[in-house]
């Protein structure tokens, strides 16, 4: 009781007229003072939801027109080579070999995996360190759509399967360490790299939107990687 009446009257100046006030009516207050506090704190919560949600959004957008456009571009240097080869649904725009369905499945798998790296980057990250920079956006897409240009190179070439797994696990692990650092982001990118495989294995058994004709990696039954 004395710590909610110390404020001081310039801070609040219910705490001046309750330093003159008879116990029972202390008493009462004391009740109050608490539920004021509380309802603050709602109010501050819900702005600072609502703040959150108008963020999300845009944010959200942003997110699933980057996979629904560039995704789909760079997804085109690995069906460029027949690493993998579209069926039903596939389109030819130009050059780009892809299917109707790739699109708006990696809209929502960039928007899905962006915003949880967000989170988690929000979560983990001490105040201020989480901060993003275009530099580092710029060359986290470069090693991106290098990767996946070597991927692409590498089974063009014939290398054997065991090289290429060992050369492009160097390079993701190189990748990490120049632009990420952190565990939770390596833990991210490996529960990634083994529920996407699984996640393709219905689109592939029981719609037959893509297969690869060269993959040495069965699961359940699917031939995958």
């Amino acid at each position: 009781m004395q710590s909610l009446i110390a404020v001081g009257p310039a801070c609040c100046p219910l705490s001046h007229s309750l330093s003159y006030a008879p116990r029972t009516q202390l008493q009462n207050v004391r009740y109050f003072v608490p539920r004021t506090r509380c309802t603050l704190n709602e109010d501050r919560q819900s702005a600072a939801t609502g703040s959150k949600l108008s963020i999300a959004r845009p944010l959200s957008l942003s997110l699933f027109g980057s996979g629904f456009f560039l995704g789909t571009l760079i997804d085109g240097l690995h069906s460029r080579v027949n690493l993998v080869v579209y069926e039903n649904g596939s389109i030819d725009l130009g050059p780009l070999h892809t299917n109707i369905w790739v699109p708006p499945l990696l809209g929502l798998f960039y928007c899905t995996v962006g915003l949880l790296q967000l989170y988690l980057d929000e979560r983990t990250s001490s105040k201020g360190s989480s901060q993003g920079s275009l530099e580092k956006t710029v060359a986290s897409l470069i090693a991106l759509v290098g990767f996946i240009e070597l991927s692409a190179e590498l089974y063009k070439a014939g290398v054997a399967a065991n090289i290429e797994a060992y050369i492009l696990f160097a390079m993701a692990e190189l990748m990490w360490l120049l632009l990420d650092r952190s565990w939770f982001g390596f833990a991210l990118a490996c529960v990634v790299g083994l529920a996407c495989p699984l996640a393709e294995i219905p689109l592939m058994k029981f719609f037959n939107l893509w297969y690869y004709p060269q993959a040495n990696v069965e699961i359940l039954g699917q031939v995958i990687l």
